[in-house]
């Protein structure tokens, strides 16, 4: 393969056109050679992206819904190879209808993770990235194999098709997302987010995302247990002014992006050194805000009887933190949570590593969690069991859990025809702290109702409080900073399955903000302000860490 820097483009002496396996279209045998525009016009080109949610009639199907699976590669390079000869077979063989989406894969014979690859990329600011890790391994039908395969992640860059809007995201945003989705393409996908409220004003730091932000990946590589695959989507829609040559010429521009060399993990490396941190609110208005939350939950006047109030932390680094590090370290502490990374353009990177569930759809069975109350990991198995015990026997945190819970039920069993929990009341044990926890499954009467899902799910009182509105309400009237995407929902939207978490245990990071970490805590009758203050604390610990350790590590070295 010839070369060009570390990219995977080839020159057209190595190019062999490759056929998909039976079930998509057959593609023209063609050798070639990659033509690329000048730096600016590559910008303009990378850079167009078409935003769903300006159709005219997001319920109007669109013409096609493909994916063209290719003879398995031993290398990312030869992978990347046949997806520019496919592209190439795309350009030359253009397609006849006014809309479509088609995505184009390749599997690999090797492992690669899926976050090494999206940090193995140096990619220009205007080309949005993406990173979703499930709690579990997903089973997705294999297109080579006559099997399913387990999904561990999926990182992409570049967007063959946004959806983007200042308002809240309603019932035709849904449909003009799913328009581009089918069951017999499990894989495209559209991943991102959306606000905790969408009524609340955007801070500028959080302007770039809007009040919700989806984008199905350019280029995308999944990481299966045993083997990998890249992959590239085109899209296009003649009413949403993108053509299909627009399209496929994006697709190329992006695609000079990529990179084949797959860097290893750098344990050594530098970590940014934590100059000063400054919390909103501090912990003399935060008692203030929490008395006044216990005095609302305790007056005849209110019936408020919880809401979690969270704060902000803007950390300030001799360095800019690389937001993929981070995430490549709280992977360490990720047993039982999703990780997650949602960047848009030339935006900062909205990071996290979660625990908890808003709600998993496959078909019509819907799963979500209840997840309440807090404690640390004991130091020895004799007193984790024993904070395990106070956890579970302890009123104050019953009476919390039980709130999100019987709160989750009851909107499930008003959209689902049978509705099971179990366990009702456990523990989950994470790497630093533990919870208690309860697994809520529901049948759908019909697919459509995942919108009524969503929209009723969040947000949950484990993020917002109890009764919703008024929590929302108290809120909004109390804290004084924009918690933006921190506890909405993080996830994607497929054909036959979605997924979704809640965005706590997160941060915004990059891009002149440094870093804000986000964090919140349920108050109920009981709770003591600076008893919630620690958990606070102990729930940023997982960014805070990374910083602490580096800033311990250059001391003891004698460093300046």
């Amino acid at each position: 393969m010839a070369a060009v820097a570390n990219h995977c483009i080839t020159s057209s002496s190595n190019i062999k056109s490759a056929k998909p396996i039976s079930f998509s279209s057959a593609t023209a045998h063609a050798k070639h050679s990659v033509h690329f525009t000048s730096n600016k016009k590559y910008k303009e080109l990378s850079s167009l992206s078409m935003n769903g949610c300006q159709s005219e009639d997001p319920r109007a199907p669109i013409g096609t819904i493909e994916t063209k699976t290719f003879p398995m590669a031993p290398t990312p390079a030869s992978a990347a190879d046949r997806l520019n000869s496919a592209i190439y077979d795309l350009k030359s063989n253009p397609s006849q209808l006014d809309s479509g989406i088609i995505r184009l894969e390749v599997p690999i014979d090797e492992h690669i993770e899926a976050l090494d690859w999206l940090r193995s990329q140096s990619l220009d600011p205007v080309l949005p990235r993406s990173y979703y890790s499930g709690r579990e391994s997903s089973i997705v039908p294999s297109r080579h194999k006559n099997n399913e395969e387990k999904l561990v992640g999926v990182a992409g860059f570049g967007s063959a098709v946004s959806f983007r809007h200042l308002d809240g995201f309603s019932l035709n945003d849904w449909h003009s997302i799913k328009r581009f989705l089918s069951k017999s393409s499990p894989l495209i996908r559209a991943y991102g987010g959306m606000r905790f409220d969408a009524r609340a004003n955007i801070s500028p730091e959080w302007q770039d995302f809007a009040s919700f932000y989806f984008m199905v990946p350019q280029v995308e590589f999944d990481e299966f247990e045993g083997s990998s695959m890249i992959a590239a989507t085109v899209a296009w829609d003649n009413r949403l002014s993108t053509t299909y040559e627009q399209a496929v010429a994006a697709l190329e521009a992006t695609m000079w992006q990529l990179s084949c060399v797959i860097k290893s993990k750098n344990n050594s490396s530098e970590q940014p050194i934590l100059l000063d941190q400054t919390h909103v609110p501090n912990q003399i208005s935060w008692e203030l805000a929490v008395n006044k939350a216990l005095d609302s939950i305790k007056s005849k006047d209110s019936n408020l009887n919880k809401v979690v109030l969270a704060r902000s932390s803007r950390v300030h680094t001799n360095a800019e933190i690389d937001p993929l590090m981070w995430l490549e370290a709280l992977q360490a502490e990720g047993v039982n949570s999703y990780q997650f990374c949602l960047q848009p353009p030339e935006a900062p990177a909205f990071i996290g590593n979660t625990p908890e569930r808003l709600f998993y759809r496959d078909q019509l069975s819907v799963t979500s969690d209840a997840l309440a109350a807090t404690r640390a990991r004991g130091t020895s198995e004799a007193l984790d069991l024993q904070i395990g015990r106070d956890l579970l026997s302890s009123p104050k945190d019953h009476h919390e859990f039980a709130v999100v819970r019987e709160s989750i039920r009851r909107k499930l069993e008003a959209i689902c025809s049978s509705t099971i929990v179990e366990p009702n009341k456990a523990l989950r044990k994470l790497p630093r702290v533990q919870h208690l926890y309860a697994k809520l499954t529901g049948t759908l009467e019909q697919e459509d109702d995942e919108f009524k899902i969503l929209s009723s799910l969040h947000p949950t009182p484990a993020v917002c409080g109890q009764p919703m509105e008024d929590a929302r309400v108290f809120i909004i009237e109390t804290e004084s900073f924009d918690r933006g995407y921190y506890a909405g929902p993080v996830g994607w939207f497929g054909g036959a399955e979605s997924e979704f978490a809640v965005g706590i245990r997160s941060a915004l990071v990059g891009k002149d903000v440094g870093a804000i970490l986000y964090a919140g805590t349920g108050i109920v009758e009981g709770s003591k302000p600076a008893m919630e203050w620690k958990e606070l604390e102990l729930k940023t610990s997982q960014f805070t860490k990374l910083m602490k350790h580096e800033e311990a590590r250059m001391a003891v070295s004698g460093k300046p």
